[in-house]
């Protein structure tokens, strides 16, 4: 019995890694819309535990510490998810601490046949201090910036993952389902890289709750990922393999529903084209979730939406790619204008009686336009994703 439940309180953890008293939200000098870029360096958080000034920045601005969140210590969640895409197959990592968990999972999936594969190891009750075999130090890093090495080592369970200004390197050796399973991946660093960072607060339950979120797009991607006797190649530029890091840490309300949308390709003049898209996903009055990349370089984008969202969200379908529908993503500002052929629907559906995760991670085809800065950027069927995921946690 006692086996049976670790093996359900570890998927139901795997499922949601990723993702009080009433009070008042403080007030913000921001006119509503307005974006407030963040210039120079800013504490993240005040004395009291509330976002000293809602934002969005290019480089790494805010200074973000565990110690200075006052929330209750269990709602605090800590993560570094990095997903690596082709035309063909996808490759996801998390390295995660939500408090009530410790966990580094490895996934793969193969898009056209459905075929998957992942791994896990987890510890419960980590609160911050999960063991990632960091120098004097239980618990992720407070920036992504600084060089660090994360491992972990079980039985069947070999991982590396090791971080520095050039170049990031995945090292997995391993099972699943009793099969082989590998994978050594490189993501090459474009020289003077810049991410999507945004911090929000949430307008419930108080003022403590907030979301600190770097999303870094434009990484090539090299290596190989072994299943059984099948193996799987990420040849970078050639075959328009890209990774995104998502890069988190936050005190969030128990129900939230985000939309989420990545993407990198090689436009025909040869430069990195990539784009970070959301909505939904706390008070996001100071600065949109979203972005667009141009050979590492970020042009901020206006405030998003699906447009014919009645016609997609049918929450208990299990698959949104083969609707028949187009979705049409559009921007109050004209800045983001596309549409997506949905292609592939990586559902999860894990909930267990009010708590778990439905999420619909949609795979398509995007064309359309983008502006980045003075430069409309054309878009013609090129691979990325767009989720939307119902969170209760």
């Amino acid at each position: 019995m006692k086996r049976r439940f670790k093996r359900m309180l570890s998927a139901f953890l795997a499922s949601t890694l990723l993702f009080a008293t009433a009070a008042q939200v403080p007030a913000y000098a921001v006119e509503e819309k307005e974006q407030v870029r963040i210039t120079e360096k800013t504490p993240l958080l005040n004395e009291k535990g509330e976002l000293t000034q809602p934002g969005y920045c290019f480089t790494d601005l805010y200074e973000y510490k565990r110690s200075d969140i006052k929330a209750n210590a269990s709602r605090i969640k800590e993560w570094d998810f990095y997903q690596i895409t082709n035309d063909d197959f996808t490759v996801q990592i998390t390295v995660a601490d939500i408090s009530l968990g410790g966990a580094v999972t490895v996934g793969f999936f193969d898009r056209h046949t459905g075929e998957r594969a992942s791994a896990m190891v987890l510890n419960l009750f980590t609160f911050g201090r999960f063991d990632l075999g960091l120098p004097d130090k239980k618990g992720l890093p407070e920036n992504d910036w600084s060089d660090h090495t994360y491992t972990r080592q079980k039985k069947n369970f070999d991982f590396k993952l090791d971080v520095n200004e050039k170049v990031r390197t995945i090292h997995f050796d391993g099972k699943a389902s009793g099969k082989k399973f590998t994978m050594d991946i490189k993501l090459d660093m474009l020289p003077d890289i810049e991410s999507h960072f945004i911090a929000v607060p949430f307008d419930k339950p108080n003022g403590k709750h907030f979301y600190y979120n770097q999303k870094t797009n434009c990484m090539a991607a090299t290596g190989t990922v072994v299943y059984g006797d099948k193996v799987y190649e990420f040849k970078g530029l050639e075959d328009n393999s890209f990774a995104v890091l998502d890069w988190g840490r936050g005190v969030w309300p128990f129900h939230q529903v985000w939309w989420w949308g990545n993407g990198n390709t090689v436009l025909p003049d040869g430069r990195i084209f990539g784009f970070e898209i959301g909505w939904g996903f706390g008070n996001t009055d100071a600065a949109s979730e979203s972005t667009a990349f141009i050979d590492g370089k970020a042009y901020k984008l206006g405030y998003l939406r699906l447009e014919n969202e009645d016609e997609i969200v049918k929450p208990l379908d299990k698959d949104w790619a083969n609707n028949g529908k187009v979705w049409k993503i559009t921007s109050d500002d004209g800045s983001f204008e596309m549409t997506m052929k949905p292609e592939f629907d990586n559902y999860t559906m894990l909930r267990f009686l009010v708590v778990g995760n439905l999420c619909h991670q949609v795979f398509g085809k995007w064309s359309g336009t983008v502006k980045c800065g003075d430069e409309v950027i054309e878009i013609e069927d090129m691979t990325a994703f767009l989720e939307r995921s119902d969170n209760m946690w």
